[in-house]
């Protein structure tokens, strides 16, 4: 079970148990195995200090930090909405975290700067084989599966289908015979810090596109006439307007709800300050409209996801055990910029495979003898 805590202000979900927990009967040739992925993902003990942060705390303590650079930060003071989200996120996730205090969801950890976590990530974008895109598959089978493609061997949770092809291609490639209850987005915004890093560790980057290009996609021609969406979004208020009044209006969707992703250690701590001046929060972004705003199972409007986040960039938490209250039974659900699988779910994206490669989970176990296994993925 992934839900940690439910509470009046939101929830405290973990990423960790939810991937155990979809792998414990794990079919591979003629056995079953339970896989556990790796927990350096998850080991954050510690906030996030980038470089260049340490540097200016230790010219803050040395004196060294002028009067004039704290000038210029204050000349970019976020604007007076956005300091009253970061004090609604801040007071809602206080109380939320203060009853897991007092019935102990966390236990204390030594810090060490996410040494290991930080490694396990620096590994992943390394050492990860490259798939070719332009496949599809599916798992057809109520039970996981490993299986080989390309030489490598993945794990594909049960009855999932995926399409590793670019989303402007969705048009020539997918059959829109299917409508989807809830279509859940996680787009490659365009930001001018991935554009550096693109240059420096194209390895760890990923392809951006243009808020423009993201209207195009068609959002409207895949979701059933009560269907819901959901976009990650970034805290740049450019990109949340892009969201509510182009991106939303060409699909045909109305705003319904904003939820808040907030990062935490395993400490129980933030992974960051907040900041009243231009720079990184410990929260993102989900925003959610639909197609019908007289939905029977209408999703609630500021509400708080608490979670250890991976240590790896836009490995987002899974919602899915969250997201089923407000769900028909049976419901049909799709994820676009994809990087994983989820149960029972359809799956797009140029890296639909990212966290499937079997080497990023341990054996746990090995248990009975098991029927076929199948191929299951094309090109």
């Amino acid at each position: 079970m992934s839900i940690l805590l439910t509470t009046e202000e939101g929830w405290i979900i973990s990423h960790l148990h939810y991937l155990n927990d979809i792998y414990k009967h794990v079919q591979h040739e003629q056995q079953y195995k339970t896989l556990q992925i790796k927990e350096t993902f998850f080991k954050i003990t510690s906030p996030y200090l980038r470089q260049n942060q340490i540097e200016r705390l230790n010219k803050i303590e040395s004196n060294n930090y002028s009067s004039s650079n704290r000038k210029r930060k204050m000349l970019h003071k976020l604007p007076h909405n956005i300091l009253e989200q970061n004090d609604f996120v801040k007071d809602a996730s206080q109380k939320i975290l203060k009853k897991a205090q007092a019935l102990k969801l966390f236990k204390k950890i030594a810090e060490d700067n996410n040494v290991e976590s930080r490694e396990e990530s620096k590994k992943f974008f390394t050492t990860f084989p490259c798939t070719t895109y332009k496949f599809y598959g599916s798992n057809t089978k109520e039970t996981p599966i490993i299986a080989e493609f390309q030489n490598e061997k993945y794990v594909f949770p049960e009855y999932s289908e995926f399409y590793c092809y670019d989303i402007r291609q969705i048009q020539e490639v997918f059959s829109f015979s299917k409508n989807f209850d809830l279509i859940l987005l996680d787009p490659p915004w365009w930001n001018k810090s991935i554009r550096r890093k693109r240059k420096k560790h194209h390895e760890s980057s990923y392809n951006m596109m243009h808020d423009k290009e993201l209207t195009k996609i068609p959002v409207g021609n895949l979701l059933s006439s009560k269907g819901i969406v959901a976009v990650w979004c970034t805290n740049s208020s450019t990109h949340l307007n892009s969201i509510l009044y182009e991106i939303f209006p060409n699909w045909g969707v109305t705003f319904m709800a904003k939820w808040y992703w907030l990062k935490i250690t395993q400490n129980g701590e933030m992974i960051c300050n907040f900041n009243e001046v231009h720079g990184k929060q410990p929260y993102e972004l989900l925003i959610f409209g639909t197609t019908d705003t007289k939905l029977i199972f209408k999703i609630p409007d500021q509400k708080i996801v608490i979670s250890v986040p991976s240590a790896v960039h836009s490995h987002k938490p899974p919602l899915t055990e969250i997201l089923k209250f407000y769900l028909p039974n049976h419901s049909n659900c799709m994820e676009i910029f994809a990087r994983y699988l989820l149960p029972k779910w359809t799956s797009w994206g140029l890296e639909v495979l990212k966290f499937q490669h079997s080497s990023l989970y341990n054996t746990i176990e090995k248990e009975e003898k098991s029927e076929d296994n199948d191929n299951y993925c094309k090109s």
